[in-house]
């Protein structure tokens, strides 16, 4: 028997002077966030922590079902994997700028690709924001944040 305890993103945000005025996790409007990764422990770690904290979750595990689910739904926030099969992230990041209907939404980079270049051919595809596996739970919970700051600024009064 074994026990695993994940920390509760509320609880493990960074600490004030590291923070860009961003609300606390136990603040922010539940968010619809699309997961796509071919790596299922990643997808089902993230959709649980996610899950657990209000947000409205959806898993894929390549490229083009990525594309498909944010045409059907499009969601506040997208964390796609760089190396999916079918389309990589950096072509599914493209595809969605590339559509009126996606062309809005906040892409985040999840990459075990961390060089210069890596960060550069992401922000070139369309990527707010590139992080590098294995993402700690409060680098998600800082950029969670953010995104709902930029999505409050960016919709004033518009309930969705």
């Amino acid at each position: 028997r074994f026990t695993v305890r994940l920390p509760r993103l509320a609880t493990i945000a960074p600490p004030p002077a590291q923070r860009v005025n961003a609300p606390p996790a136990a603040q922010l409007r539940p968010l619809h966030i699309l997961i796509a990764d071919d790596n299922v422990d990643l997808t089902e770690s993230f959709s649980a922590i996610l899950s657990a904290h209000g947000h409205h979750v959806e898993v894929v595990h390549d490229g083009e079902a990525a594309v498909l689910a944010a045409h059907r739904h499009v969601p506040d926030i997208a964390l796609l994997d760089i190396g999916m099969p079918r389309l990589d992230g950096y072509q599914v990041a493209r595809q969605l700028r590339a559509d009126v209907r996606t062309q809005g939404m906040h892409l985040v980079a999840i990459s075990g690709w961390g060089q210069d270049a890596d960060r550069k051919a992401a922000t070139q595809a369309g990527f707010d924001h590139h992080l590098l596996k294995p993402v700690a739970p409060e680098d998600l919970a800082q950029l969670l944040g953010e995104a709902h700051l930029a999505f409050e600024a960016s919709r004033p009064g518009e309930l969705r």
